[in-house]
């Protein structure tokens, strides 16, 4: 099914700069040099190490994307799907623009429960920026970091039916 209405949110050059990381300590960990002067413990646990910093760095390369469709708002964070969830229309409260602090409300980007004004709340921040959209919903309350809200803002509430 084609979505009513698609935004994504990321950081170019930081998403492309973290996926080849990724790639890169993958390929470290693949390629490492047997040396027989190198405990073989020690050896295997660096190629663990690099292959988990390298799949974990590609799983969650800062990108937000959120699809509209007629039931519900399908959010997905990282280029593949294993971040992701659905949020029903029918229990969205709220959306709204806001401007926020990730450092101080969040301790940085990416996905992180909130503190202060926000406790409660989880954040999905992929961009450096101060703005956001706030999604109340009955059940959890969720910030969603975007360059453009008041866009999204309002194709969000005429998909969901808000006022």
């Amino acid at each position: 099914m084609e979505p009513l209405y698609e935004f994504k949110d990321s950081q170019g050059t930081m998403k492309w700069l973290i996926f080849t990381l990724g790639i890169m300590m993958l390929a470290m960990a693949v390629f490492l040099p047997d040396d027989p002067e190198v405990h073989i413990w020690l050896m295997w646990g660096t190629r663990v190490m690099l292959a988990f910093f390298g799949v974990l760095s590609i799983i969650v390369v800062p990108e937000v994307k959120i699809r509209a469709y007629p039931d519900h708002l399908a959010i997905r964070y990282g280029l593949t799907k294993l971040i992701s969830f659905n949020l029903d229309n029918t229990k969205i409260v709220s959306i709204k623009a806001i401007e926020y602090n990730p450092m101080k409300d969040f301790g940085g980007w990416g996905i992180k429960g909130g503190g202060g004004i926000w406790k409660g709340w989880y954040g999905f921040t992929a961009s450096i920026s101060n703005k956001a959209l706030a999604i109340e919903t009955t059940e959890k309350n969720y910030i969603v970091g975007c360059n453009n809200p008041g866009e999204a803002e309002t194709m969000l509430k005429n998909v969901v039916g808000l006022k």
